[in-house]
């Protein structure tokens, strides 16, 4: 994942149903932004910025806050509204999955503000992101599952992967003990 950039993004409608579009390509180990992408875009704009945010994310490690439930579907909804493929993830990393895991540091986290989404996406992203960081400082005061972190990755980002990665491994088994 080193070498990747992680697409930390946010997409979703607002109380006036317009579409509100933000990303920051990440570097994986430091969190510092190397772009940053933000759209308001109102009925029938969506074409104008496809291209941007088709650029921004596809092919990328997919990262937000309730993204598999949310802003993927409502992405492939938009694309396929104008007629064009949706960009598609690496991987994806949804932090829901680490906040609804109601660890000391998750609920330390909500309180930071990750995946309150009270306001748009554009704050919204932006909220998140200094939640996971504001994680990153305290995290020695809490006790954390064992897992091996990567040397170069963020370590609150290989936390919340690890719980991304868990809750997708269940399911699967799930799915697997339904057949």
């Amino acid at each position: 994942m080193s070498n990747e950039l992680i697409a930390f993004f946010d997409f979703k409608r607002d109380k006036f149903e317009e579409l509100q579009f933000e990303a920051r390509l990440l570097i994986p180990k430091t969190l510092d932004h190397v772009c940053v992408c933000s759209y308001y875009i109102g009925p029938d704009e969506f074409l104008e910025a496809s291209d941007t945010i088709y650029d921004m994310l596809n092919g990328r490690v997919w990262m937000g806050h309730d993204i598999e439930k949310v802003d993927t579907p409502l992405l492939e909804a938009e694309f396929a509204k104008i007629r064009k493929p949706p960009p598609t993830a690496l991987s994806k990393i949804d932090a829901v999955h680490f906040t609804s895991s109601d660890t000391e540091l998750a609920i330390v986290a909500k309180k930071f503000g990750l995946g309150r989404q009270a306001y748009g996406s554009f704050k919204d992203c932006r909220k998140n992101l200094k939640a996971i960081m504001k994680c990153e400082a305290i995290m020695s005061c809490f006790e954390l599952p064992k897992i091996k972190y990567e040397d170069d990755v963020y370590p609150m980002l290989s936390l919340i992967k690890y719980y991304h990665d868990e809750a997708v491994n269940a399911r699967r088994l799930s799915e697997l003990a339904l057949e």
